[in-house]
């Protein structure tokens, strides 16, 4: 009897992208990009078939080296590592659907137990996918002596026919979901180094946000903001987004400004105005499409609902802040789980320590518009970004100046 060659794939699969109608291809090759610059060389292919993605591992790479860089591509439901060949009108390749799926019984020797699932992407293979499940499961049964358990199985076959050829695996892996890197476009974070914002960060990258980051630093250089805690948790955040940029903005002229003129306890909550101005000029000057913040509601008085509002009045871009509703120990949780927990730990002073400790936890609109008139914000932005700086992971450089102006009147 002829076999066919039975070829090492794995498949991964996503799941609300199938929800996009007729954007889904933009979505699909999007997640593609990303696992095909992932995996480099790790890969010999990778290929869109039947709303799932193929990739041909290379010769002798692990699973492991796979498995680890897969785990770090937002969009993936789940992957899983099997065998693959083609079928045709004239050879349904159910020999090779038997011998893949006894082969990946022997790779799992500690089974006693087994269900096996069965998909179809086309309808004209000859065999419908529960005749798949009750055959395959007999050719198994007497291969192997294995018992079938529908609800408590140690082993889970998946045979997935398309529209030309047919894979077979066994488990699967999960990921981390979400949208496809790049395919929300641009955001900007502000980023303080403290455990709330790279979590946000790492949420909105979640939902195919490309993220980059803005801190406001006490220093007399930017220079010696690097190899602090601020590069380190961009370093891990830059695990799953590796084009992000750090935007880093001296504090001292807006202190200098600013000090004489804001009461003590509207300090805060006017420091926060600033770092938002800033933000907004710079995404409208970069092309990001909004800010992201780590504020949760009533979790320290810059947070309530009056100060949020005051700090965020008459914006010209979207505030997005994932964590609003979320308490102290879910960020902590999260913030573990993506790695970012210990760096934020680290001692840092950043340019809230300078801050009055005794902030009003209601500062009215008016207030904010009428403090940004007397300082003339507009001028104090403007100031601050003509020294800021920008770092790629690699290089310090100044932040490139661009022909429109940089800021706006408030309407």
């Amino acid at each position: 009897m002829n076999h066919t060659l039975l070829d090492d794939v794995v498949v991964v699969h996503y799941s609300e992208l199938g929800t996009k109608g007729g954007n889904r291809r933009y979505f699909e090759r999007k997640l593609a990009d990303d696992i095909r610059r992932r995996l480099g060389a790790l890969a010999l292919q990778v290929r869109l078939e039947s709303a799932r993605v193929l990739v041909t591992p290379a010769p002798d790479v692990s699973r492991e080296k796979i498995s680890h860089l897969l785990e770090q591509v937002f969009g993936v439901a789940w992957f899983s590592f099997g065998k693959i060949f083609p079928w045709s009108s004239d050879h349904s390749g159910w020999d090779d659907i038997k011998r893949a799926s006894l082969g990946l019984v022997q790779e799992n020797k500690e089974a006693a137990t087994f269900k096996v699932f069965a998909r179809r992407s086309v309808k004209n293979y000859p065999f419908l996918s529960q005749d798949i499940c009750l055959r395959l499961g007999e050719e198994i049964i007497q291969g192997t002596g294995l018992r079938v358990d529908l609800n408590h199985h140690d082993l889970a076959l998946h045979v997935e026919v398309l529209t030309k050829e047919i894979c077979v695996f066994a488990g699967k892996s999960p990921g981390l979901r979400g949208m496809p890197q790049g395919s929300s476009g641009g955001l900007l974070c502000l980023f303080s180094g403290g455990i709330d914002s790279p979590v946000a960060a790492w949420m909105m990258m979640r939902r195919g946000a490309r993220v980059h980051f803005l801190h406001f630093h006490p220093f007399r250089s930017s220079q010696e903001v690097l190899n602090t805690k601020i590069t380190q948790l961009m370093d891990v955040l830059k695990t799953w987004d590796s084009q992000s940029r750090l935007y880093l903005v001296p504090h001292d002229h807006y202190q200098v400004v600013s000090s004489l003129q804001v009461p003590t306890a509207y300090e805060t909550v006017f420091f926060r105005r600033f770092m938002f101005r800033t933000g907004e000029v710079l995404s409208r000057r970069l092309g990001f499409k909004g800010l992201i913040t780590g504020d949760s509601l009533g979790q320290v008085a810059s947070q309530t609902l009056e100060n949020l509002a005051a700090v965020q009045t008459g914006l010209s871009v979207p505030v997005f802040q994932p964590l609003i509703a979320q308490d102290k120990d879910s960020i902590i949780r999260m913030a573990r789980e993506i790695r970012c927990y210990e760096p934020a730990l680290l001692p840092y002073k950043d340019c809230c320590s300078l801050m009055s400790k005794k902030p009003k936890t209601r500062v009215a609109v008016p207030i904010i518009r009428r403090l940004e008139n007397d300082l003339q914000m507009d001028s104090i932005v403007e100031g601050s970004l003509l020294v800021s700086s920008v770092w790629d992971g690699q290089r310090l450089s100044p932040l490139p100046s661009r022909a429109f102006p940089l800021t706006r009147s408030l309407p």
